[in-house]
Order: C-alpha cells, then sequence, then structure tokens
C-alpha cells in the first residue's frame, strides 16, 4: 500500500507540472442535471449527468486567447465561491500562461442551464478570445440521456455550431464587436425537456429577439405550416382575386411577393406600374388576400441597394461601402474615359456577375463611374470608363480626389456596416411591412453578408441587420432566409427552401427530405420548396411529370413539410398542360396535410425513400395511399440489350400503362464538329496534380488503346490507404481565357479500363468567380 500511494502522490506531483491529469478543483458548477468541475489549471475535470452517474468530459482547457497570431491556452482559473448552485453567481479569474492576459468571466447558474458572460480583460490588442471550449463524449443524438446545447446570448458571442444537441460547445468574441459583456448560454439536460429549456433561455436574454413564430416556438405555430406561390410581379388590385383563385386551388396559404418586380431594394418603393397609388395599392391588395385566409410574404434582398434608388442616384450616399479607396493622380476632366490612379490596382478586376462579390463602379466625389478595364502597371489606371453612371452627374475632377471602388454583389450596392446606413434599410424594410401588413419576410441575398465586412465576420453583419430590423416590427413575422448560422435560428421559422432540380426529381426529393432532419434536430419546421413544374428546357434538364409532383407532394404530407412554387400564376395556370393536371394532386395532399388526420404509420410508410404510393378511392368513397411503381427503361438502338424489357409486378395482375419519352442523343464522340477539349498527345495537356497522402498516381499518354487521336491518357494508380474511402488523385488543365463549350452541351470521353470498380470524375469548372462544378461520374465496371 505504501508503494502505491507513493506511485500515485507522484503521478499527480508530475500531471500538475505538464498540465497534464488533475489538479485541484477551483470550481463545481452544478444544476439540475449536471455536475460541471474545472481544475486549477483551467481545464475539464468531470460534466456529470447525475441521473445516470455518467460523466461525459472531454479533457480540454476551459478558455484560450490568440495574441500577436499565438494560440495560448487558459492556465489558471480561480472561482470565488467555489460551488455555484442554481440561483448563485460566481467570479471566474483567468490567467493565459505568460502572456500577463488576465480575464474576469461571470457566472450564473440556473436550473436547467448557466451562463458565462465575459465581465472583463486587461488587453484589448488580443485578437480573439475564447471564452468558453467544453468537449465532452456526448454522440448529439437523440437516443442519449443528456442533450447539450450552446446559445449565443447576444451579437457580441460567436458560437460555432447552430443551437441544437453537439458534442462540444464553444464561444468566441473579438476586440472589433467588443470583449466585455459576450454571453454564452450552456443548456445540459433530458432531451425531452430541451426545447422548454431553451424557450426559458431566450425569453430571459434581453438581447436576443423573442419570436412567437420562430426558434423554440417555430413548432407551436401554424402559420409556418402553410405553402406559398411566388408573386413576380404580376399581383395587383386588379388580378387579386384570379390570384386568391390560383393559389386555392392548389391548396395553398400564402403569397411571396418578389422584390425587384413588387418593389424596389432599399428604399422599398414599390412599383408604380403595378401599384400606382404606393403603399395604398399595396395595402389593398394585402387587405384582400387576408379576407381570403392568404398570408403576404415580403421577398427582399436584405440590405442590398439597387442602382436606381435614391441611395444611389442622382447623388450617391456617402454610407455605400467600398471595398477599396484609390488616390486620383492627374486631374480628370469631363470628357476623360480612364481614371489614372496613384496606388497600385494589381489584383483589382472589372468582372462582374450575379454572384460575384466584385463590382466595376467607382466613386469620385458625387459622380459614379462604370470601367471595363484596369491597368495593373504603372501608370494605374481604370480603363473603358462610363461618365456619370448610375444616373449621377458628369464633372471634373482634381488630383489628389479620393477614388472608392463600390462593394456589390448580386448587381447590387450595399450599405457601410459601421454607418447608419445598415440599420436605416432595416428601418425601411419594416415600414413597408409594417404599412402594407405583411405576414412573412424572406431575407433572399443574406448570403452575401461577406461584403460587409470580410467571410470572417458576415455572421455578424448579417445577424445584425436581421436582428435591427426584428425589433421595428410591429407584429412577429415568419421568417426565412437565404443564409443560416447561429443567430439565426432565434428568429428563422422554417428550414428547406431549395432551388429546384433540373434532373432527377425524385432522388433530389429524397435528399432534400434527409437534409431536412437536421431542422428537427433544431425544433424548426420543415420546408420543400422552392420548386417549378418544368416542361421543355433544353438538353440540360428533364421535364416534370405528374407522378414526380406526387412523390414530391406524398413525402411532404409524410414529413409534414410545406412546399413553395415558382412560375405559376393566374395566366398560365388556366392554360392547359402540366399546371391543371398536378393541381388537383397539390390540393388534395394539402388538405391532408394541414388538416392533421393521416395516422403515423401511414405517414411512417410514405416515408420511406424511394417508395411511392397514389391516391385512390376506396370502399365508401374513402380515399387510401396504394403503392405504386414506376420503372424505367433506356433504348438505345436496337443494339441487342436495350431492345427487350423485363418487370417483375409485386402486387396482383393489373394492366400496363406506358409513357413513352424522347430522349436528346449526343453526336458521334469523333464527329468532326465535335470541340476537343483535353489532347494527351499534347506534352502540356495536363499541367497539375495532386493526390491523396497515401496514394501513388500517374497520367501519361499511351498508344496501347486509341479510339481517337494520336494518344490516351494512361491512369495508373496505387493506394497505402485502408479500403478506398479518402484514395483519390486528380489531374487538373487551366485554359486561358475558359473555353466556351456553350455550342457543345455533351461531353464525349473513351475509356479502356480494368473492371476493377474504380470511379472517374471528369470534372469541368469556370473561373472562380462564378462558383460553377459540373462533375461527370464514370464507374470502371
Amino acid at each position: 500500500m505504501r508503494i502505491s500511494a507513493a506511485v500515485i502522490v507522484l503521478a499527480v506531483s508530475l500531471s500538475r507540472t505538464a498540465g497534464e491529469g488533475p489538479s485541484p478543483v477551483a470550481v463545481q458548477i452544478e444544476t439540475e442535471f449536471v455536475r460541471y468541475s474545472l481544475t486549477a489549471d483551467a481545464y475539464s475535470l468531470a460534466f456529470l449527468d447525475k441521473r445516470a452517474n455518467t460523466d461525459y468530459a472531454v479533457r480540454s482547457p476551459l478558455a484560450s486567447l490568440t495574441k500577436a497570431g499565438k494560440r495560448v491556452p487558459a492556465t489558471a482559473l480561480a472561482a470565488t465561491p467555489a460551488v455555484v448552485k442554481p440561483g448563485q453567481t460566481a467570479r471566474l479569474d483567468l490567467q493565459f500562461g505568460d502572456t500577463g492576459v488576465a480575464a474576469v468571466l461571470r457566472l450564473r447558474v440556473f436550473p436547467a442551464y448557466f451562463t458565462v458572460q465575459v465581465a472583463s480583460i486587461n488587453d484589448e490588442s488580443i485578437e480573439e478570445l475564447t471564452f468558453f471550449d467544453l468537449r465532452t463524449s456526448l454522440k448529439a443524438q437523440p437516443d442519449e440521456p443528456l442533450a447539450l446545447v450552446g446559445m449565443a446570448l447576444n451579437l457580441k458571442t460567436k458560437v460555432p455550431d447552430y443551437p441544437r444537441p453537439v458534442a462540444a460547445t464553444q464561444a468566441s468574441c473579438y476586440p472589433r464587436f467588443g470583449l466585455a459583456g459576450a454571453s454564452l448560454a450552456v443548456v445540459a439536460c433530458p432531451p425531452q425537456r430541451l426545447r422548454q429549456v431553451m424557450q426559458e433561455v431566450v425569453s430571459a436574454a434581453p438581447d436576443l429577439p423573442h419570436s412567437p413564430l420562430g426558434g423554440p416556438w417555430a413548432l407551436d405555430a401554424p402559420l409556418t405550416r402553410g405553402s406559398y406561390l411566388f408573386n413576380f410581379g404580376g399581383l395587383s388590385e386588379d388580378t387579386v382575386d384570379a390570384w386568391i383563385k390560383c393559389a386555392q386551388s392548389l391548396g395553398f396559404t400564402q403569397i411571396d411577393f418578389h422584390g425587384g418586380s413588387s418593389f424596389r431594394f432599399g428604399d422599398f418603393a414599390p412599383n408604380p406600374q403595378t401599384y400606382p397609388r404606393g403603399y395604398a395599392s399595396l395595402k389593398a391588395v394585402i387587405d384582400k388576400l387576408h379576407a381570403s385566409g392568404i398570408q403576404a410574404g415580403l421577398h427582399t434582398y436584405s440590405f442590398f441597394i439597387a442602382k436606381n434608388s435614391p441611395y444611389v442616384t442622382p447623388v450617391p450616399d456617402p454610407r455605400l461601402a467600398k471595398s477599396g479607396t484609390f488616390t486620383l493622380a492627374a486631374p480628370l476632366s469631363e470628357a476623360a474615359d480612364t481614371v489614372i490612379v496613384a496606388e497600385s490596382t494589381e489584383g483589382v478586376s472589372a468582372v462582374t456577375g450575379f454572384a460575384v462579390r466584385n463590382g466595376n463602379s467607382i466613386q469620385i466625389d458625387e459622380e459614379l463611374i462604370t470601367f471595363t478595364g484596369v491597368s495593373s502597371q504603372p501608370p494605374y489606371a481604370f480603363t473603358g470608363c462610363k461618365r456619370g453612371a448610375w444616373g449621377t452627374r458628369v464633372a471634373a475632377h482634381p488630383a489628389g480626389a479620393r477614388v472608392h471602388r463600390l462593394a456589390e454583389c448580386f448587381g447590387l450596392f450595399a450599405p457601410d456596416p459601421e454607418t447608419t446606413l445598415l440599420t436605416e434599410i432595416a428601418a425601411k424594410t419594416a415600414e413597408i411591412y409594417n404599412e402594407c401588413g405583411f405576414d412573412m419576410i424572406y431575407l433572399d441575398a443574406l448570403d452575401g453578408e461577406d461584403v460587409l465586412g470580410g467571410a470572417e465576420n458576415g455572421w455578424h453583419y448579417g445577424s445584425r441587420f436581421v436582428f435591427e430590423l426584428w425589433r421595428r416590427l410591429k407584429k412577429p413575422a415568419l421568417m426565412e432566409m437565404s443564409t443560416f448560422h447561429h443567430h439565426l435560428w432565434y428568429v428563422r421559422s422554417r428550414l428547406g427552401a431549395w432551388d429546384h432540380p433540373n434532373r432527377s426529381h425524385k432522388r433530389f426529393i429524397d435528399v432534400h427530405c434527409a437534409a431536412n432532419e437536421g431542422a428537427r434536430r433544431m425544433f424548426l419546421p420543415t420546408h420543400l420548396g422552392w420548386w417549378a413544374l418544368r416542361t421543355w428546357t433544353g438538353p440540360a434538364g428533364e421535364p416534370t411529370f405528374p407522378d414526380d409532383i406526387e412523390y414530391l407532394c406524398c413525402k411532404a404530407l409524410a414529413h409534414d413539410s410545406s412546399l413553395s412554387l415558382m412560375g405559376i400564376n393566374p395566366d398560365n395556370y388556366q392554360s392547359p398542360g402540366l399546371a391543371r393536371e398536378v393541381g388537383p394532386i397539390f390540393r388534395e395532399y394539402e388538405a391532408l396535410r394541414l388538416a392533421g388526420q393521416v395516422p403515423e404509420p401511414v405517414k411512417a410508410a410514405l416515408r420511406v425513400p424511394g417508395d411511392e404510393f397514389t391516391l385512390i378511392s376506396g370502399e365508401g368513397g374513402q380515399r387510401r395511399f396504394q403503392p405504386i411503381a414506376y420503372a424505367k427503361h433506356k433504348v438505345e438502338g436496337l443494339d441487342g440489350w436495350s431492345d427487350r424489357w423485363e418487370v417483375s409486378n409485386r402486387w396482383d395482375e393489373q394492366p400496363a400503362q406506358l409513357r413513352i419519352q424522347a430522349l436528346m442523343s449526343a453526336g458521334a464522340y469523333d464527329a468532326a464538329e465535335s470541340r476537343l477539349v483535353a489532347d494527351f498527345a499534347a506534352p502540356d495537356a495536363v499541367i497539375s496534380h495532386t493526390a491523396a497522402g497515401g496514394v501513388t498516381a500517374r497520367l501519361e499518354p499511351s498508344t496501347e488503346q486509341v479510339k481517337a487521336g494520336a494518344a490516351s491518357a494512361k491512369i495508373t494508380a496505387v493506394s497505402s490507404l485502408p479500403g478506398r474511402q479518402g484514395s483519390w488523385a486528380k489531374w487538373g488543365q487551366v485554359f486561358s481565357p475558359p473555353l466556351n463549350l456553350s455550342a457543345t452541351q455533351a461531353l464525349g470521353v473513351w475509356v479502356y479500363g480494368d473492371g476493377q470498380g474504380e470511379v472517374l470524375n471528369v470534372q469541368l469548372r469556370t473561373p472562380a468567380y462564378m462558383r460553377g462544378v459540373a462533375d461527370h461520374y464514370i464507374v470502371v465496371d
């Protein structure tokens, strides 16, 4: 026993010196469900589920900071008092190695959660303070007895995960947004209590929006379950009755008013052709929708500003966001089309596009100028300039004048977030919502929040805009947005608005339903939009058939997901074709879904991916779901294998029904009009090569097997990795200027393989600013 005791004492002494193993307990935090202990060297010691007597702690430092680019963990912790229970508060003093930095945290404990707030820090020159970092062995699965969630309590606090069960939670703050006051709530409770506790956290947080339609309350609001049509500009006082009839014939209860056509982005002036009396006309339309039981949605481009708005023309607002500033190197006359600047223009581009975070507008005094080229060598200049752009006045400018590049995205300007303009746009958004009686807000283009202060700060500025908007609303809004991060959950009402697919519609629906399961872990209703009824759109797309729509509606019913439909309006809905054919399908399924009368066992069967059903009339006229199968077979000429088709019927004898669909066919691989993309006989055909660690691969010209041209590319690859996952190699070629392949819409490649099941991916990429990727997979079987 004496030897064992000596060994134990020695181990403890060594572990304190090395920072490994337990040191004395500095603080013990106890709620109704957990006991959380931290050591004097600021490490987690225990995170105990008191009911199951299970410790989930993973040893890690409570806090860390970054100073001069170096990450430093907290090394010392003192607490007063040392034991903190519900209703009590404590002070935590942290030291960070030899940096001299000291921070004070304020701890407050509640029955099912506790909060940690930065009270003070003695060094504001740090780059980042992670003031709470808890790591556990939890799996964040629904069947676990304990759920852990971290919830930011204000906009100073960055939490990387959504408010949902996690295995680890972390909170950081930054001098740019303020260190003192950053605050986090840490919830640890049984999963069945989680939503209630999260409601308690939000209700007690003065700096958070309290939305009865969002966050932990979203599931309680019937409004969040409605489906909607898109109005892209034709809904007026003259046409509102027809729109009401159209929506009701589909069983939809909401209509989304898309901006840009219904109203102008930025100042939200209604389109005078559609709404000649401004807000009064728009409100009259919405009042009529309300009288018919239909809610109205305000679809904005968030804080972005149209180039024909009063913020831009005739005098640009000085609060517009800038992406760079230069100095005019020489006087600029009114007739000049070249703007010479003193500073380097290296890296400046005139390329613009819908999703491109780049603009070609510069501002000198009160004149806007667009440019089409840039001279990146002295004399540095913006070339091909159009003067007096966007309705501003052409003027002469002296040498030394400031030349500002305006930030741009989605073809729109943005506000400088450090001025009052961001808040002013939020106020304008709230004004049209309040005055016209809207019920919903979709903040499209919020994913452009990175233009406000860089990608690393988008979480803060995008959330700040949303919070400023929310606090000005006179009634709660059903709110969605085109991006999602932690703070947006507090106002978000549903999740799942995806753009419609161009092909493989049923597979897309299954993928969408699977992705939506993540929303349920955050207590958010789900959505299966935005859909379009596709006819012939060219070789890149597939038509939408009634069975595709019934599959969509069936899965929406099974998952209780709302829908949305674009491209349908009173004009085309009444014409013969697909809309009239599928309208009854939407209407019947929506009625069943909203009534909530389909038993859960039936919905469970309907939820199975790939299983299809159709509604039929049974005995007594009762509607019931009948399993159905749609088998497909592609015929590619009478070549001996595709001209025969055998199908096994799983059910009773029944007549066969056929749909014959004509498909596109590609031209011959080596046709004269084909365009050569990669010539492996050329010595510079492949100019880049990378591979996963453990993979050696080689690509070389070969004449062993040649279908066309002088040589093929022979690929050999060997992996030392266990299994196939993570084994890859790639070769690439960059074309400058980019190849224009719009006239050749099929890609031909001939493969002679070894039949071992490898996967080849012939990938096309657009230039980076266009963000386009097309993958073409070939299984070597």
